[in-house]
């Protein structure tokens, strides 16, 4: 798996100053609250989809995240769907949003964060949810930060890469 490197600036014309690529992996509390009117964090997830997609397209943000966030993102679309009983679906949270699959190349990839995490954690229980640990290690594998409404994560800003909330992502 490649990632981009850092493109020329396209103001500059000569390709001698470059441009900062934002990495971010999403998390799927974003993509399911943006699904979700009701839900606290609805608008700032949707704001900040809308700000990914333009990012992305503009070629000043790469978007990543680990399989379980299209197996999260489909469940919760599923269940919105038979809730309606009927009614037409919304449109996929992820519609029109590039999204490259972050998956371990061996389980020494796995072994060595959750080393690194535990050691970071200096004593604190470090394994509350394992879904949150797989988006910490796609974060930390990519060197992004990790965007997400979730509470429990946000308390690992820091301790293996960034975490933050939609609304305090700077994108371009």
């Amino acid at each position: 798996m490649t990632f981009p490197q850092t493109p020329p600036n396209p103001r500059s014309g000569d390709g001698s100053a470059r441009q900062r690529i934002l990495r971010i992996v999403l998390d799927s509390s974003v993509a399911i609250a943006s699904m979700k009117p009701a839900e606290a964090g609805h608008a700032d997830a949707l704001a900040f989809l809308e700000r990914a997609r333009a990012a992305v397209a503009a070629g000043a943000a790469h978007v990543l995240a680990p399989p379980e966030l299209w197996l999260e993102v489909y469940v919760a679309e599923q269940r919105l769907a038979t809730s309606r009983r009927g009614a037409p679906a919304a449109a996929s949270a992820l519609g029109g949003l590039e999204v490259e699959l972050v998956a371990p190349a061996d389980e020494g990839a796995v072994t060595e964060f959750l080393a690194l995490l535990t050691k970071r954690m200096r004593g604190r229980r470090p394994f509350a949810n394992a879904t949150d640990l797989v988006y910490l290690w796609a974060a930390h594998r990519t060197d992004a930060t990790v965007v997400t409404l979730d509470e429990g994560l946000l308390k690992y800003h820091g301790v293996v890469c960034d975490v933050t909330r939609p609304q305090h992502a700077r994108l371009a």
